[in-house]
């Protein structure tokens, strides 16, 4: 038979095709992931949100750019930026690889879920359709990069096994879906947001973030969004290092939380709660950490703000209503042996010096300290029971608490059970570690007791923080505190703002002068001192001798100074080889002469509006970090990212602070005529060097030569005055002094422009201002020596 014999089958004989297995379809394992996924992570956010109640329960963070700007822009925009607000959906953002960083309680893991429910209720992205939440805390310790992908393909697994569970006749090949699952991520199908990177080890999370960011070959072309708190990698990484992974990494961050929509969310009962609202301002994160947020409007919504009088109260609530909400809270004394367990362990840790709010290397507590609870509340088989998680994280070996501020808290209820919780205050409370915890001690112990140790130390602000908390708090301390801190700067503690209405005759109405003689001699010693507060310690003093300090300053006229016992000892400290480095004031603090004579001030050419002037001497060098820190031993530089080296000048020195700081030096600051002569010299040139021959290097550090920093003191050898005096063009703006302006003026002049002004701000004739409470990483000083030096016309004549 030929082959043009054989007979055609009919439709019914053909043979039928191969059916492919569902999941070695691409297609079917997204749709099948995404369908149980959205289910699973709905479920999630409505038990931690609230059923129905997401727009009232969540407050949707905002996004912001803050990578560095790549084109050239202004040293003004470098210092000060203004970062973008992200509108663009993260997935259309052309890095693909994202770092999130955040603190504690504002809500990381709540907006990864969130934001992966609207990836899977949406249409699949073209790229990216395959959106998986990953924790690191659930990645065993030492399993590494393997590890975390079969624990990431296994997620994936479970989510499109659970269909079996609708279709219970289907039957799915797991290790074929393995390989299509795999085959996905070759492709770079996946979403990956990646949560808590600082809980992971040091050394892995180096590698993490050297895997994504650094090399960038892990992950292929899968979107990669990872958050992270601050955190330090320890000696594994180098400079060059942290920085390809910075340029690598797209970065973004929470815009903070305006205090208007924080009080929106709270609902007006929380919002204006009679001691809450005025806690606020003295604890910012209560409105700007959602988990705080979200625990004070909890407590509003159960009518249990009533008896809260500061924020130990608001703490103990809130513990105990989740607790109570938990089944084992019928078990006897639950509440109190947790709390007993819970402050004992943390005391310990603080004691250890083991901060949670400090602590960036080694994230979190080895499980080990859960031994100390003897109930065995907090560890069953090596983990922390579920009813706890409201206050508890943790991963295999660690634990931690949700925010710092709860271990702060039950810290301070064990310190004030404490017999000696008085010495214990008096050697912690200048510790960093130890504020927190104190300023919840401030509403558990007796007020005047805990805030005479406090103002005896030298610790005014952290009374001044505490005084709304602090319990039987009388009107002598609280005046007196208020006192201490009259000349803030209000820009950076808006909290004392009212400070500056309060008067120094109620202040010494309301303490007895002794009291204040000895708080006086305390705080001008040098382990107590705090350069901050000493303008008001001498309007203290001076107001005790019957004098008017302030109309000292304005006069310059420091004669009286001289006799005040209780200043014999800081005036003549800088002289002390006992107690600073002799070699270093005398380096630091060089002088040079500027001679009697006449002077063109200002633009005044003709002859006779000349200034005539005594001689006097002027400091060489701007007041140095160095020579400050011998004032002031507890300084720490206030913008160390512009100045922080010993020959950098000092900055972010209020114009009340170098008052003082030149009152220990033994000397003042300049009037403005004689810092102008000691800068152009007599025959008025435009700048110290003579005339700007365009925008010559070299000479003075302005914006025009983008420094983008303050420069050592002694570097522009070239730009010095006839005099020899440095940086009296640019560097930092300098105080000045205006004899009688306070009838006029609340302004302090500055003079000499600085490293973020332009050159022609740093002319020798060209004059601004600043609040006197400013700190400003622009401005420094230097000081002259000697009484006033202008000859009057009439004492001329004479």
């Amino acid at each position: 038979m030929s082959e043009t014999d054989l007979p055609v089958p009919s439709p019914e004989e053909e043979s039928p095709a191969i059916q492919s297995r569902p999941e070695e379809s691409r297609e079917w394992v997204i749709e099948t992931y995404r369908k149980h996924q959205l289910r699973r992570v709905s479920e999630w956010l409505d038990e931690h949100l609230g059923t129905g109640k997401r727009s009232k329960h969540y407050l949707p963070p905002i996004l912001l750019d803050t990578n560095p700007i790549l084109h050239r822009t202004s040293i003004q925009e470098q210092v000060y930026p203004t970062p973008r607000v992200i509108h663009e959906d993260l997935l259309d953002i052309e890095q693909g690889k994202i770092m999130l960083e955040a603190g504690c309680g504002m809500g990381k893991t709540t907006f990864l879920k969130y934001y992966m429910e609207t990836l899977l209720e949406g249409e699949p992205h073209p790229l990216n359709p395959i959106p998986v939440y990953f924790y690191f805390g659930d990645l065993p310790e030492g399993c590494g990069f393997v590890g975390f992908f079969d624990l990431l393909y296994r997620e994936i697994l479970d989510v499109v096994l659970l269909e079996k569970e609708e279709v219970p006749d289907l039957s799915i090949d797991e290790e074929l879906l393995n390989q299509t699952i795999q085959g996905l991520f070759r492709e770079s199908r996946f979403s990956l947001l990646l949560d808590g990177l600082e809980q992971l080890p040091p050394e892995e999370r180096f590698q993490f973030y050297f895997e994504t960011f650094v090399e960038d070959r892990s992950f292929r072309d899968n979107f990669v969004l990872l958050t992270s708190r601050a955190f330090d990698f320890g000696p594994l990484a180098t400079d060059s290092i942290i920085k390809r992974g910075q340029d690598g990494a797209f970065q973004v961050s929470f815009q903070r939380i305006e205090e208007r929509d924080a009080k929106r969310f709270l609902g007006e009962t929380a919002a204006k709660h009679g001691k809450l609202d005025k806690i606020y301002p003295y604890h910012p994160e209560l409105l700007q950490v959602p988990l705080l947020l979200n625990m004070i409007r909890t407590l509003s919504g159960l009518d249990l703000l009533e008896k809260v009088q500061n924020r130990g109260d608001l703490y103990k609530a809130s513990f105990i209503h989740r607790l109570e909400s938990d089944g084992r809270a019928a078990e006897k004394d639950l509440c109190e042996r947790c709390f007993d367990s819970l402050s004992f362990i943390s005391y310990q840790l603080i004691e250890e010096g083991k901060s949670q709010r400090h602590e960036h290397l080694e994230t979190g507590f080895d499980k080990e300290y859960f031994k100390m609870d003897e109930a065995g509340l907090f560890l069953v088989e090596g983990k922390i029971p579920g009813e706890f998680r409201a206050i508890f994280k943790q991963t295999e070996k660690r634990w931690e608490f949700r925010h710092a501020s709860f271990q702060e808290y039950f810290a301070a209820l064990h310190l004030a059970e404490k017999s000696d919780w008085q010495e214990i205050v008096r050697n912690n409370c200048r510790s960093e570690k130890w504020e927190e915890v104190l300023k919840f001690l401030a509403g558990m112990v007796n007020g005047d007791e805990l805030f005479d140790i406090l103002l005896d130390q030298g610790a005014i602000f952290l009374a001044g923080n505490s005084v709304r908390e602090a319990r039987d708090l009388s009107d002598g301390n609280y005046l007196l505190t208020g006192q201490l801190l009259k000349y803030q700067c209000l820009e950076a503690h808006p909290q004392f703002t009212r400070c500056r209405l309060i008067k120094i005759d109620d202040v010494l109405k309301a303490n007895n002068p002794d009291k204040i003689r000895s708080l006086v001699c305390h705080l001008l010693k040098r382990e107590n001192r705090d350069g901050r507060t000493l303008f008001s310690v001498f309007e203290i003093l001076m107001s005790l001798y019957g004098k008017d300090f302030h109309k000292m300053v304005d006069s310059q006229d420091y004669e009286f100074l001289e006799s005040v016992k209780e200043l014999k000892g800081f005036l003549g400290e800088h002289e002390n080889p006992d107690l600073v480095k002799i070699s270093r004031v005398k380096k630091w603090g060089e002088r040079v002469t500027v001679p009697a004579g006449k002077f063109i001030y200002q633009d005044e050419k003709d002859e006779e509006d000349w200034v005539d002037m005594r001689e006097f001497s002027i400091m060489k060098y701007l007041v140095t970090n160095a020579l400050y820190m011998e004032f002031d031993p507890n300084h720490r530089p206030r913008f160390p990212r512009f100045s922080h080296e010993e020959d950098q000048p000092v900055i972010g020195i209020n114009f009340y602070e170098a008052v003082i700081f030149s009152l220990w030096l033994g000397m003042r600051l300049p009037t403005e005529k004689e810092w102008e002569k000691a800068s152009r010299g007599v025959d008025g040139r435009d700048y110290p060097w003579g005339e700007a021959m365009g925008y010559q290097s070299g000479y003075a550090n302005t914006c025009d030569f983008v420094m983008g920093r303050t420069n050592p003191v002694k570097e522009f050898d070239q730009g010095m005055s006839s005099y020899g005096c440095y940086d009296m063009a640019g560097n930092v703006w300098e105080w000045c002094v205006q004899l009688y302006a306070s009838a006029h003026t609340t302004q302090k002049v500055v003079r000499g422009g600085s490293w973020l002004n332009y050159l022609i701000h740093a002319k020798c004739v060209y004059r601004n201002a600043f609040d006197p409470g400013e700190r400003r990483p622009v401005v420094g000083l230097r000081c002259v020596a000697g009484p006033l030096t202008e000859i009057d016309e009439e004492e001329d004549d004479f």
